[in-house]
């Protein structure tokens, strides 16, 4: 039943374009900022931020799931069907690992392919240590956010004031990636460290969501 839940989110996920839109708007304008800025100042602007560049780009498209997994249970809500789905013979724990399943990936597969497509482009400026550090810190990321929309997505009365909470994460994300990207591209204890934290962070909000949900 699980398997059928998310067969159903995924469909209903792309049938909607309004979805998708968040997905493409950070790498269009890094990418439309980064050349103003070469084309304006030459190359040498850039030289010794790929690696910044690279891990600001993952992180950025973690709190682009945010409308997906505000959808998630705050738009049954909204539209007044929540109870008729904890009402359906399907259990609702089937229900609630179908519908994480159906958007915990979207934001990591697309942090992971605007990645690795900048690390082909700029290959010979970033190091294979500082690519995998990056990644790590987006999937990092978002694993975080994405814990942080489910419980929202539950408590939330509307999708607006889910996806509204849930974007004021990218805030102290964006302060962290500014000030700390030094420190954090160095070496990879800090990334692994972060990444482990994110997961026991992600399992704990999801038992969490978990028990409220079959609670609700």
């Amino acid at each position: 039943m699980i398997l059928h839940v998310l067969k159903h989110e995924l469909r209903l996920i792309f049938r909607e374009p309004r979805f998708w839109i968040p997905f493409i708007i950070p790498p269009v304008l890094l990418a439309a900022s980064q050349g103003i800025a070469v084309s304006r100042y030459g190359g040498q602007i850039m030289q010794g931020m790929e690696g910044y560049m690279m891990l600001l780009l993952g992180c950025l498209m973690a709190p682009m799931g945010a409308p997906l997994a505000a959808d998630s249970f705050a738009g049954e809500r909204e539209r007044n069907s929540l109870e008729l789905l904890q009402l359906s013979p399907v259990k609702p724990a089937h229900l609630f690992w179908g519908k994480l399943l159906a958007v915990l990936p979207f934001p990591l597969m697309f942090s992971l392919i605007c990645q690795l497509v900048y690390f082909a482009v700029h290959s010979d400026s970033v190091g294979g240590d500082v690519a995998v550090a990056a990644i790590l810190g987006a999937v990092s990321a978002s694993l975080l956010v994405n814990a942080f929309s489910l419980l929202l997505s539950l408590k939330a009365k509307t999708v607006r004031a889910a996806t509204q909470g849930t974007l004021f994460f990218i805030i102290p994300l964006l302060l962290l990636v500014q000030f700390g990207y030094q420190s954090f591209l160095q070496n990879l204890y800090m990334p692994v460290a972060c990444f482990v934290l994110s997961l026991v962070v992600c399992c704990a909000a999801t038992a969490m969501g978990m028990r409220k949900f079959v609670r609700l």
